[in-house]
């Protein structure tokens, strides 16, 4: 018996020894599990749920009627309406019949009860198409939304609107597949903003819809947001920030590591180079050619796989845009925090920043070429919501006169109102009104008190 239980350890030590070379031997680069993804993303199974993340809104906003509207920007992949109204585009390619192609109906669309899926940048339908697997037999060629109203003669149809508010124009679908109802009013709550049609209101921000924050005499409830930074907690050090850029690198003991022009932390290896400059941006570029042409969803998907993967990309974000120049697909995400966007500042995206910072229009940003990451930016922060609330009232209204007048400005100069979350110099992101002029294509910023 004891021959038989001796024999029995010896083979499973031998078996043991076996796997573990295996694990560490066959391949060097599957000792740094980031590594491996980011060399391999091209090689992934193709991720359905992933290549359909690229059709989700960015924010979906639900209609009560009477000019009250309100607005969800986290939790959208959980999200059992947000899946119900997937479920009727999808509904739409297959059986929808098509009603008809028109003026933009603002009227129309906003006062009916319904839900509304509205895209960060405008959406091409070919990349609808492509993100459904199944193509629109539509004239419109961009949309900025996408309208679900009950059908008024079918309470098993819905009415499916797509818009493109630079054009002024929308087309509309007869879709056999229910719609949820939005009944009574919204939420009564001190932490739920409720919006207002900037249309239904009689304002003209450039024959545009905008969505604006309503005022609320009691005020509404939200936390600051404090910002962490996980490279470096309390001061820049490159040993610190050291430990936690390693994961970009085949082999970590391998790279150089030194100051770069205008104190820019650098570390480089045969093939990779890792930025972290002074204003807290990092970049990571690989100077290597993938394997193969990888079209739009597919390079969305790898670059997903690739923020996935960064342990340190903790906040919910969202596509922001997108553009492809030859072979490289640019692809731009922004955070959602506390149901709210994150508004980058002007130390970010203004135009003369100081030596050792970088310009970056997007918290996260991520260039694919022929299946591989080559470049990697991303804002380096954290945010996490401080215990102690504060208020605002929201009264856009009394402060659209002061924004206007001192640029000697009209309505229709402003393009978009964003309510959201700014960061500051003092290491806090607070509530901001961020107003673009389409005029010169410049922000104002706005606090919201």
């Amino acid at each position: 018996m004891n021959k038989v239980k001796t024999g029995l350890i010896f083979l499973l030590s031998g078996l043991a020894i076996y796997l573990t070379s295996q694990l560490w031997f066959v391949k060097i680069s599957s000792r740094n599990f980031f590594y491996y993804m980011l060399e391999h993303t091209h090689t992934q199974p193709h991720n359905l749920e992933n290549e359909r993340n690229f059709a989700w809104p960015y924010r979906l906003i639900t209609n009560y009627g009477s000019n009250r509207f309100t607005i969800q920007y986290s939790g959208l992949s959980t999200c059992e309406l947000r899946e119900i109204c997937d479920g009727i585009i999808v509904s739409l390619l297959r059986d929808g019949v098509h009603i008809g192609t028109q003026e933009l109906d603002y009227d129309g669309i906003l006062s009916s009860r319904g839900y509304i899926f509205e895209y960060a940048f405008n959406m091409p339908l070919s990349a609808l198409s492509m993100a459904y697997g199944r193509a629109f037999s539509d004239d419109l060629t961009h949309i900025t939304s996408i309208a679900f109203l009950p059908s008024n003669d079918n309470h098993e149809e819905t009415i499916v609107w797509l818009l493109d508010e630079e054009n002024l124009i929308m087309s509309g679908y007869s879709v056999p597949m229910p719609l949820p109802p939005v009944t009574g009013g919204p939420p009564r709550s001190d932490q739920i903003i409720i919006y207002n049609s900037s249309i239904l209101s009689g304002h003209d921000f450039g024959s545009r819809n905008v969505f604006i924050a309503g005022f609320t005499e009691e005020g509404y409830r939200y936390p600051i947001l404090n910002i962490v930074n996980p490279y470096a907690e309390n001061e820049l050090l490159m040993n610190v920030i050291e430990q936690h850029i390693n994961v970009f690198f085949e082999n970590p003991s391998a790279k150089r590591s030194f100051m770069g022009e205008h104190n820019v932390y650098t570390y480089v290896d045969g093939t990779t180079v890792v930025r972290y400059f002074q204003n807290n941006v990092l970049e990571y570029s690989k100077y290597r050619t993938g394997v193969s042409e990888v079209g739009l969803i597919r390079s969305f998907n790898i670059a997903l796989n690739f923020i996935e993967s960064d342990a340190f990309v903790v906040d919910e974000f969202y596509l922001a845009g997108f553009e492809q120049i030859d072979n490289e697909f640019f692809f731009y995400f922004d955070y959602v925090i506390e149901n709210l966007p994150l508004i980058l500042p002007d130390e970010y995206i203004g135009r003369d920043l100081p030596s050792g910072h970088t310009t970056i229009n997007h918290a996260i940003e991520v260039t694919v070429r022929e299946g591989l990451v080559v470049n990697y930016r991303k804002i380096v922060y954290n945010f996490i919501p401080d215990t102690i609330s504060h208020r605002t009232r929201l009264d856009f209204e009394s402060v659209l006169p002061g924004i206007l007048a001192p640029l000697n400005e009209t309505e229709e100069s402003i393009s978009s109102i964003v309510l959201g979350y700014k960061i500051e110099q003092s290491q806090t992101a607070n509530l901001y009104w961020a107003i673009h002029y389409s005029s010169d294509d410049q922000y104002l910023f706005k606090r919201a008190r």
